[in-house]
């Protein structure tokens, strides 16, 4: 919601279970009243406000907030735990939140999401369970936890596949679980954990070698860009994916854009 300057206030409704996570994207000097406890807002904030408490606000112009409801007694909340969520001042630098939170309600509007909502229910539920278990330093059941990790790992793998150190000894050490667990939740996947990272590794080098003469480019270099440690691994690789030899693309451009679909669908977010 963009507004002009405004004042508000709303009362307390005890009939509602809802948590409010709100992210307040531009909040230049908003004023921000719950529990009668006035206090600034900064731009870019992200923190829970239960909605079953009254409260008020004192908004500028260009006040922009996005926000998500979650029932909390899916989430076995006490009184005691819910005060504490509600005390915390920012949650914007929580990985969970800059991985998951943010992305997700600045893409509420993009064309399409209405047909992503109902698969992405299950993965909110667990992203909000994690969160707060982590924020309460209490335990979370791993199956609770397994869609949100499992994405975190994917988004994590996407953007770190060309780093040819990249293996199952860095990914659970950088989301601190043991390697039975990381593999665990990639039991049920088309791809495993070492199978993704060789997809994608693999489907960047497909996209660069349908294009190396116009763009001279050698095979170390696609190798090394990639994330292979040599030229022998992509060989390999392609080999494996395609059923050809890296010399063999450009004779059979077709049946390879075929593979590299595949592997696209293979590793989209859906999945």
């Amino acid at each position: 919601m963009y507004n002009a300057p405004a004042v508000g206030s709303w009362a307390p409704n005890p009939d509602t279970r809802d948590l409010r996570l709100a992210y307040f994207r531009k909040a230049p000097t908003l004023t921000l009243a719950v529990n009668g406890l006035p206090e600034p807002v900064l731009p870019g904030s992200v923190r829970f406000i239960d909605t079953s408490l009254g409260g008020s606000f004192d908004a500028p112009e260009g006040f922009h907030a996005l926000q998500i409801n979650v029932d909390r007694s899916s989430m076995d909340l006490n009184e005691a735990a819910l005060r504490s969520l509600l005390l915390l001042p920012d949650l914007a630098k929580h990985p969970i939140v800059g991985t998951f939170v943010i992305p997700a309600l600045l893409s509420w509007k993009r064309p399409g999401i209405n047909r992503e909502v109902s698969g992405t229910g299950d993965i909110f539920r667990s992203v909000m369970a994690t969160l707060v278990g982590s924020l309460l330093e209490t335990a979370v059941d791993i199956e609770a936890r397994k869609p949100a990790l499992s994405r975190a790992v994917k988004q994590y793998l996407d953007a770190s596949y060309d780093n040819p150190d990249l293996d199952v000894a860095m990914i659970a050490e950088r989301f601190n679980l043991s390697r039975r667990s990381l593999f665990y939740f990639f039991e049920n996947e088309e791809l495993h954990l070492g199978e993704r990272i060789r997809a994608l590794r693999t489907r960047r080098a497909l996209e660069l070698l349908l294009h190396a003469d116009a763009q001279r480019i050698t095979y170390s270099e696609i190798a090394a860009s990639c994330g292979f440690t040599n030229v022998q691994s992509m060989r390999r690789a392609v080999k494996e994916f395609t059923g050809m030899n890296v010399r063999e693309i450009h004779r059979s451009e077709t049946v390879v854009r075929v593979a590299l679909q595949q592997l696209r669908e293979a590793l989209s977010p859906s999945t």
